[in-house]
């Protein structure tokens, strides 16, 4: 049997979300370890998965805006005070809020589960994630140590992030300090091993078939949309076919980005620009 869905980027997320949560090291965690998970819209809906609980805004860190990189007015805020971003950690099943993120790292292991949603997809299924700190941020912080325990890191993200450059090339060109001018916070990239979860493995996870990306792109809020040719055995399909729609109307969780002229992130131009003109 053969079908032809349509996945928006929230609807894609949640999709991808659903079958985070069924990979065996993930319930392994659930239940008798600790799963961190990174600060992403992506991320969201996975802990809404995990949790029961729905998750309607606060839980992005860096966000592209139609104006440009950005952040979130509540890490801004987080980062502010505690000098590191908000961080969600589930221990044994049970839900902590921004517990000292070095405290976590001290006691997870080689069955522990890291999270993270990631910025950039190559078509040579490498990836890579935005760095607007130039410590590195929470993520900096977290991968060293989680690299050399052996922590499983599962990476979601959606087939809207695909570019045609190679990871290593786009995070060559990258870096704060490199540019003279950025249409909100520079970033570098920095490329991530990991488990890739992207609408392809998601289906093939949750239900076993091929699903194959035969366009992207849309209008009047289909614009990162994916459009997938799903193919397999008729019962496997016709699954695939309920989960599609189950997903469909999917929203983003509210994003709340802070002013520009009150953010003065660092060597944010269009902070800049709004402090000159002010």
């Amino acid at each position: 049997m053969r079908i032809q869905v349509t996945l928006t980027p929230p609807e894609s997320k949640k999709l991808i979300a659903k079958a985070v949560a069924t990979l065996d090291v993930v319930k392994d965690a659930y239940k008798n370890g600790i799963i961190l998970v990174g600060s992403s819209t992506t991320c969201a809906f996975v802990l809404e998965e995990l949790t029961g609980k729905k998750i309607t805004e606060g839980y992005g860190c860096g966000i592209t805006i139609p104006r440009g990189t950005c952040i979130m007015q509540e890490m801004l805020d987080s980062i502010r005070k505690r000098g590191y971003a908000k961080t969600w950690i589930l221990e044994k099943g049970k839900l902590h809020l921004d517990l000292p993120i070095d405290d976590i790292l001290k006691r997870m292991g080689s069955k522990d589960v890291f999270i993270k949603g990631a910025n950039a997809i190559d078509p040579f299924g490498n990836v890579g994630i935005y760095l607007g700190s130039p410590t590195g941020g929470t993520v900096g912080k977290v991968l060293g140590s989680a690299v050399a325990k052996g922590v499983n890191i599962i990476i979601p993200v959606g087939l809207e992030k695909m570019i045609p450059t190679p990871i290593a090339k786009a995070s060559a060109e990258a870096g704060i300090e490199r540019m003279d001018y950025s249409m909100g916070m520079p970033v570098g990239l920095l490329p991530l091993q990991g488990r890739l979860i992207d609408e392809m493995q998601a289906f093939k996870i949750l239900v076993g078939v091929d699903a194959i990306p035969i366009g992207a792109g849309g209008v009047s809020g289909a614009e990162g949309a994916v459009t997938l040719v799903i193919h397999g055995p008729e019962p496997q399909v016709k699954k695939s076919l309920e989960i599609a729609k189950s997903v469909k109307g999917t929203e983003e969780p509210i994003i709340k980005a802070p002013d520009c002229i009150d953010c003065k992130y660092p060597r944010c131009s269009l902070g800049e620009e709004a402090s000159s003109n002010k």
